[in-house]
């Protein structure tokens, strides 16, 4: 009964964020009028982020699966040192960016006695998800205070920072996916300054946090290679002189190829420091943490918001037979062949943020292997994209899909008995029965809550080829309270 009311309050805290950014957004987003005390604003919004996910992150230890893989690099840490971490398996380890952050952390829990006690584990462990949580806040008020105005960058960074939607998988779920969110989300705001360097950096580096992160490569790819080939037209016709190759017109045919030579470098050194004892070769990590879980899964889906769970083939195992690799190509050209089309069409800095959560989006929705939890790594970027592209069928593509996020995570969670501070031999005995599978009349709520996002999907699809080929975009209208501003949201405005 306890599950219950936690994915109840939980779900209509979703409900009340999203209603309040609906409100706030139409209340500011024809306001151009400056604000005073800039930085206290953002500190004071960051801040209540900050000490919520602090308060469900001590009463919640999460997924126990995903938590033990962070435990485990402590214990492993404190038992053998540097080097000796990776195995060849990349499913049970940290991936080398969030191993990186975790020797500082899990050092500190080590060295300071915290590793002894499971709530002191529990702070260290979830406290750089929080601050990436955090940063990742920071991200979206950074794009939208650039790019829409200050007042709507604080209402939603105050969205991010309150949302169920965007702590659950620090404060609850416990997941390394939020740096590949966080990083994703820089990536994207330095893509949109056309910004080659700092781009393909955070863009290597959000690839290897988690497996989700190869799937921004996509976005960051086309982005770069096109403005590379544009930028060497450019100097043919327009040959400059001495200093003017520097400018953003031209400096893209030397930073484009120095900024991808030097991230590969930066992310061989710093994966040194988890492989070093299991292999010098950087294209032998490089492919099985990146490419290798994608030709390699286990399941269609576990619990995740996916098509097949929708055909009921939720925690179901592929035949031995099942051609992953040739899947894999064909679904990851398809993805390639509609980011290049879209972004060719348009040519816009701002449409490649929005087809970047776009493929990630669908990477996660259609391709197998995804997880309760996988589907965060889409929500944030979509986020950006909207204080880009500022088109309001964005929004309701976050809504729909950030409230069966919730839902089913914790639902899963709740059937697994795992939203508790209980330890892990409380989930090994003969008296335990929950299940990490929603299966039987549980797999309702998985099923539900798919069928939402594939249609959520399927209507992304349209927004994006509408904005992406015709520029088309329905706009929010001013509006001024909850009963007019929820009018305005669903009213069916003209595209602009």
């Amino acid at each position: 009964m306890s599950d219950v009311i936690v994915i109840v309050f939980l779900a209509l805290m979703t409900v009340a964020s999203i209603v309040g950014a609906v409100v706030f957004l139409c209340k500011f987003v024809s306001d151009e009028n400056d604000v005073v005390h800039k930085k206290s604003i953002l500190a004071v919004i960051l801040a209540v982020g900050f000490v919520l996910r602090i308060v469900f992150a001590m009463c919640v230890r999460g997924y126990r699966g995903d938590y033990k893989v962070f435990s485990n690099m402590f214990a492993h840490l404190e038992a053998n040192g540097v080097g000796s971490y990776y195995n060849g398996d990349a499913s049970v380890v940290l991936y080398p960016t969030v191993y990186f952050v975790y020797l500082i952390f899990g050092g500190l829990s080590n060295v300071m006695g915290l590793s002894d006690f499971a709530l002191g584990m529990q702070f260290m462990i979830k406290l750089p998800l929080i601050i990436a949580d955090v940063l990742a806040a920071f991200a979206v008020y950074k794009i939208a205070s650039k790019y829409f105005n200050r007042k709507v960058a604080y209402a939603l960074c105050a969205f991010v920072s309150v949302s169920p939607v965007f702590f659950i998988g620090s404060s609850i779920w416990t997941t390394p996916i939020v740096f590949t969110v966080m990083l994703a989300c820089f990536a994207c705001y330095f893509m949109a300054r056309r910004n080659y360097g700092a781009t393909i950096a955070f863009a290597f580096a959000s690839a290897y946090s988690s497996k989700e992160g190869i799937y921004i490569f996509v976005a960051v790819a086309v982005f770069s290679i096109y403005h590379f080939v544009r930028a060497i037209q450019k100097i043919r016709i327009d040959k400059p002189d001495g200093k003017d190759i520097r400018t953003a017109d031209y400096n893209a045919v030397y930073a484009v190829p120095a900024s991808f030579v030097l991230s590969f470098v930066g992310a061989y050194l710093i994966s040194l420091f988890m492989t070093a004892k299991f292999s010098l070769n950087p294209f032998v990590y490089i492919y099985e943490f990146t490419i290798e879980p994608l030709l390699s899964w286990q399941y269609f889906t576990y619990n995740g918001l996916s098509v097949y769970s929708v055909f009921n083939r939720n925690g179901a195992s592929p035949v031995p037979r099942f051609p992953t690799g040739v899947f894999f190509g064909i679904f990851f050209a398809i993805i390639i062949a509609v980011v290049c089309v879209v972004y060719f069409t348009k040519r816009n800095r701002a449409t490649m943020v929005m087809l970047a959560a776009y493929s990630v989006f669908t990477m996660q929705t259609y391709y197998p292997d995804s997880t309760a939890i996988s589907m965060q790594s889409a929500l944030l970027l979509l986020v950006a994209a909207y204080a880009l592209v500022k088109d309001k069928r964005l929004l309701s593509v976050l809504f729909v899909t950030g409230l069966a996020l919730v839902i089913n995570s914790l639902s899963v969670l709740g059937n697994a008995g795992y939203l508790n501070n209980l330890a892990d031999y409380s989930f090994a005995g003969d008296s335990y029965t929950g299940s990490t599978l929603m299966s039987g009349g549980m797999s309702a709520v998985t099923i539900v809550c798919s069928v939402l996002t594939v249609l959520a999907h399927l209507y992304f699809t349209v927004v994006a080829i509408s904005v992406g080929m015709t520029g088309q975009k329905k706009q929010l209208l001013p509006a001024d309270g909850i009963s007019a501003s929820v009018k305005a949201f669903f009213h069916r405005s003209n595209a602009d």
